[in-house]
C-alpha cells in the first residue's frame, strides 16, 4: 500500500481542510519545493471551480434581490387595485408576475448548474492536499539525509582538524625542545652558523587555557 493510502488518507479524513488555493500558507510551501504538473493542474481545476460557484452565488443574490424588489412592487400595484386604472395595474402585475417566473426559471437553472460544484470542489481540494503532502514529506526526506550527510562530514571534518592541531602541536613542542636543547648545548653564536633562526616562543607549549589539546 502507497504511503498516501496508508497514512495520508485516514488523517486527512478526520481534518477539516482549509481551501489550499485560497490559503496563503499553502502558497508559500512552494518556496521551499517547486510544484509538480500535476499539482499545478488540480490547482487550475479547483480555481476554475471557484470561479464558477463564485460567479453562480453572485448572479443567485441578484436574482433573489429582483425578485423580493418585483414581489414588493405587485403588493403595492395590488394595493392600488380597485380603481379606475384597474386595467393598468394589472398589466403592471401580470408583466411583474412574468418577470418573477423569469427570476424563478433562471434560479432554478443556477441551482442545477452549480448542481454538484461543492463537492468536486472538495474532492478536488482533498486530492490537491494528498499531492501535497506526497510533495513536502519527499522533500522532508530529502532534506533529512543532506542534513545527516552534513553532521556525518561535519563530525569527519572535526576529528581530522583535531588530528591535525594535536600533530601540529606535537610538531611545535619537539621544535621548541629541539632548539631549547641545542642552544643549551651549543650556545647561540654555533646555531647562527647553521641559519637556526627559530624563535623559541613562536613554539613553545601552550598551556590549556591557551588552546593546547589533550
Amino acid at each position: 500500500m502507497s504511503r498516501t493510502n496508508d497514512i495520508y488518507k485516514p488523517a486527512l479524513e478526520k481534518a477539516k481542510l482549509p481551501i489550499l488555493t485560497l490559503d496563503n500558507n499553502w502558497h508559500k510551501l512552494f518556496t521551499q519545493t517547486e510544484e509538480t504538473a500535476e499539482i499545478r493542474k488540480l490547482e487550475k481545476k479547483l480555481n476554475e471551480l471557484l470561479k464558477s460557484q463564485g460567479r453562480v452565488t453572485t448572479e443567485e443574490k441578484k436574482l433573489k434581490a429582483v425578485k423580493r424588489k418585483l414581489m414588493d412592487e405587485i403588493i403595492q400595484l395590488a394595493d392600488h387595485y380597485g380603481g379606475d386604472r384597474d386595467d393598468m395595474i394589472q398589466k403592471a402585475m401580470d408583466r411583474h408576475r412574468e418577470m418573477v417566473e423569469e427570476c424563478n426559471d433562471r434560479l432554478k437553472a443556477l441551482r442545477e448548474e452549480n448542481g454538484n460544484i461543492p463537492e468536486q470542489i472538495e474532492e478536488t481540494n482533498y486530492q490537491l492536499m494528498l499531492r501535497t503532502m506526497e510533495l513536502c514529506y519527499k522533500r522532508l526526506e530529502e532534506n533529512r539525509k543532506e542534513i545527516e550527510y552534513c553532521e556525518g562530514w561535519i563530525e569527519e571534518t572535526r576529528a581530522k582538524l583535531r588530528e591535525t592541531m594535536v600533530r601540529k602541536q606535537e610538531r611545535e613542542t619537539s621544535t621548541y625542545e629541539l632548539y631549547t636543547y641545542m642552544h643549551n648545548i651549543f650556545g647561540r653564536d654555533v646555531i647562527d652558523i647553521f641559519d637556526m633562526h627559530y624563535h623559541p616562543e613562536k613554539f613553545r607549549p601552550k598551556k590549556k587555557e591557551e588552546g593546547y589539546i589533550d
